[in-house]
């Protein structure tokens, strides 16, 4: 009887401890910190150093309400990308492009903002000779004018195709697009890529220095792409299909600049 006990006793222990490690397993836990890089007035840090802008707000709006909401910290996006990706980073990042090789690799969240019409952003004299080109395929795999790019970034599936046919004439800089604007206006870069509200607020926030850059629109653009949370792959997936519950009820369109 003795025995018989013990053994009940040990078998109710063990039983405890597996249903303990499953409970833990299926237990919805978010990331450490969530990522985001610098696109006003999509994503930036507002006068009281906090993350704002409309992704910003669809990701609060969106969240589990069961689930504590992580820290959300301003960081450069090649290295966050690098963290998820290489590090093993127990982080997410708001705001990024899918592509194949991160989808691979990353947790991706359904789309969080598809963005505003793409267009280009150039100095008058580069937007003259821009407007030859019959489509923007044809201005983006060419090398003849001087394109800036954001360092790490993905711009799509379809741009990205069309980047790596072009062959040179790329400046790739860390600096967020606020900072890039300023170095299209001081000869570094001849045009950059935007879409439509980014760029319309980037010329407002110029003031009277917008007068020598203008927005390009040509045939064939690619479509504008969604905006998605990229996470890493070791964190838990049960967290993020609850937040893609939440996203559901969020309307993906962008609201247009005036």
């Amino acid at each position: 009887m003795h025995r018989i006990a013990v053994t009940r006793t040990a078998l109710f222990a063990w039983l405890t401890v597996i249903s303990l490690l499953l409970c833990q397993r299926g237990r919805a836990e978010p990331p450490r910190e969530l990522h985001y890089f610098d696109i006003p007035p999509m994503m930036f840090t507002d006068g009281q150093g906090r993350a704002a802008g409309r992704l910003i707000e669809r990701v609060r709006k969106a969240w589990p309400a069961e689930l504590p909401l992580p820290p959300m910290v301003a960081a450069p996006l090649k290295r966050s990308v690098h963290d998820i990706l290489d590090s093993g980073e127990p982080i997410c990042l708001i705001g990024v492009f899918k592509t194949a090789e991160r989808e691979a690799a990353a947790w991706f969240s359904s789309p969080i903002y598809r963005e505003s019409p793409s267009v280009f952003v150039a100095t008058r004299t580069a937007a003259a000779k821009m407007r030859r080109h019959e489509s923007a395929q044809a201005l983006i795999e060419d090398p003849g004018q001087r394109l800036l790019l954001t360092d790490g970034a993905s711009y799509g599936p379809q741009l990205d195709a069309w980047l790596k046919r072009r062959g040179g004439g790329v400046l790739r800089v860390a600096a967020p697009p606020a900072r890039q604007i300023h170095m299209l206006l001081r000869g570094h870069a001849e045009y950059m890529f935007s879409d439509m509200d980014q760029a319309t607020q980037l010329l407002k926030d110029l003031g009277p220095a917008a007068a020598a850059l203008e927005i390009v629109q040509l045939p064939g653009m690619a479509e504008s792409p969604t905006r998605h949370l990229m996470c890493q792959r070791q964190l838990d997936r049960a967290w993020l299909e609850a937040l893609d519950e939440g996203l559901k009820t969020i309307d993906l369109a962008p609201t247009l600049a005036p």
